[in-house]
């Protein structure tokens, strides 16, 4: 070790600095050593040679046993009891931000004696963080199989308090604002002399020693679509709660997430489809595509055998299938979304006329048919009253009998739009607020609407699976 290290190390130790924290406050970032920090910590705890046998001005103790050693455990203790099926962790510290006012004034300290530094910035350093996060690497891989990684999406948060955090940052608040958002640009930015004049030449030595406070995990979400038929003209596709009340049983959401919330034991989900039928409205052919959002998941490696059990699980009831369950990425879910505005969808309407059936050549001869359609009266109270153009692709009229004869003449039409066009409304009219529609092209005032079905959506996602 050089001859002015060695002397800057010694000055620390009297101080009050841990070895460890002597040892990273004259190590650069690039030069770290793992075994160099462990080695000091082991020399630390066996033959102190510190002249103030007190918490370390520097880290407040916590790498200084048995506190190093009581978070480790509490830590591999978390992830053994917490059910994360994640093979990788990564750990994150919230730590007091007096430990980086103390650093910060560390490094002033080290930069003054040593010449080869400009003296007026601190020498750049091993943040606590980051040691600590080494030191215990190699613990808690070995405790728990799960390997460290910066990129995991497993993070670990541990959580620490220092109850005499106030007194010290009162004598820097005086001059500076300070805050934990930028806190090491907020102390770059302050003249060295102001710091040292309000703060000292050297941290003090602590009364008290860093506490463990909580540790907590978040695993990313992770992500789940399929295509999902609707057989039942009683179920919406959410939740239909008004004024907090709940007006039916269930829904296609909640029959489709819950067993998939069940089995990956998350916190919540978060459902989305491209596009969404009426309550009254049924969902054929290769059904709607949907992806569900699985919030801080615990158990996330989905197999092909477990996701066709999940999807014989939710096919029990007798008011939705699902098909082709998979795992997809977050930047898939852009084509689902796309789905709703550009794809082209197709209908099939039941509809009647009073009296004869008209001329069903008009219909059949009239796409493509452009159309406006203003926002419908039955959903005014929630969307912006505006003017909509949508196109009409195909229509064919096909006549048919329905029940007895009632003095009405029934057709059906499979029709294929535009993505976000109000088909019920362009049956009927909407009292002239939809231009044209049946009624106009048919030149009937009578013409309804009795069932609505949607028969595909023109969209091939997800990848459809093997079965």
């Amino acid at each position: 070790m050089d001859q002015n290290v060695e002397e800057i190390q010694q000055n620390l130790l009297k101080f009050g600095c841990c070895r460890v924290c002597a040892v990273r406050h004259l190590t650069k970032p690039s030069a770290i050593n793992v075994k160099t920090l462990i080695a000091a910590s082991e020399q630390d705890h066996d033959e102190p040679k510190r002249l103030k046998k007190n918490p370390c001005i520097a880290c407040l103790g916590l790498f200084q046993n048995p506190q190093k050693d009581d978070i480790i455990n509490k830590i591999i203790s978390y992830l053994k009891t917490s059910k994360y099926d994640s093979d990788t962790f990564n750990l994150a510290f919230n730590l007091p931000m007096c430990t980086i006012i103390r650093g910060h004034s560390i490094a002033l300290y080290v930069s003054k004696l040593r010449i080869t530094f400009n003296p007026t910035f601190p020498t750049a350093f091993v943040c606590a963080k980051d040691a600590w996060k080494l030191m215990a690497e190699d613990a808690i891989v070995k405790a728990t199989g799960k390997r460290f990684d910066v990129h995991s999406p497993l993070l670990v948060t541990v959580g620490f308090h220092y109850k005499d955090i106030k007194d010290e940052c009162d004598c820097l608040n005086a001059i500076i604002k300070l805050s934990n958002k930028n806190l090491h640009n907020i102390l770059s930015q302050m003249d060295n002399k102001d710091f040292v004049s309000q703060y000292g030449e050297m941290p003090s030595v602590p009364e008290s020693v860093i506490e463990f406070k909580s540790v907590d995990a978040r695993h990313e979400s992770v992500y789940i679509a399929g295509r999902y038929n609707k057989w039942s003209r009683t179920l919406s596709q959410t939740p239909w709660i008004v004024d907090q009340e709940r007006r039916l049983e269930s829904s296609v959401e909640e029959i489709i997430s819950d067993p998939i919330k069940k089995r990956a034991l998350a916190d919540e989900f978060k459902f989305s489809a491209s596009g969404r039928e009426d309550i009254d409205v049924r969902m054929l052919g290769r059904g709607r595509p949907f992806a569900i959002e699985l919030v801080n998941p615990k158990l996330t490696k989905f197999s092909y055998e477990v996701l066709r059990e999940i999807e014989n699980e939710i096919n029990t009831d007798p008011q939705v299938t699902v098909t082709h369950l998979q795992n997809v990425v977050r930047d898939q879910l852009k084509e689902l979304k796309s789905g709703e505005e550009f794809k082209i969808k197709v209908y099939k309407a039941l509809c009647y006329v009073e009296g004869e059936l008209p001329d069903m050549e008009k219909l059949n001869n009239c796409a493509p048919l452009e159309i406006l359609q203003y926002t419908p009266i039955r959903v005014l109270h929630r969307r912006a009253n505006m003017v909509r153009p949508r196109t009409i692709h195909s229509m064919k009229a096909v006549a048919t009998k329905v029940g007895t004869d009632n003095g009405c003449s029934f057709f059906n039409v499979i029709l294929s739009t535009q993505a976000g066009t109000y088909v019920k409304e362009f049956v009927h009219g909407d009292f002239g607020r939809t231009n044209p529609c049946l009624r106009t092209v048919l030149e009937n005032d009578t013409v309804d609407i009795l069932a609505l079905d949607v028969l595909d959506i023109e969209i091939d996602w997800p990848t459809p699976v093997k079965y």
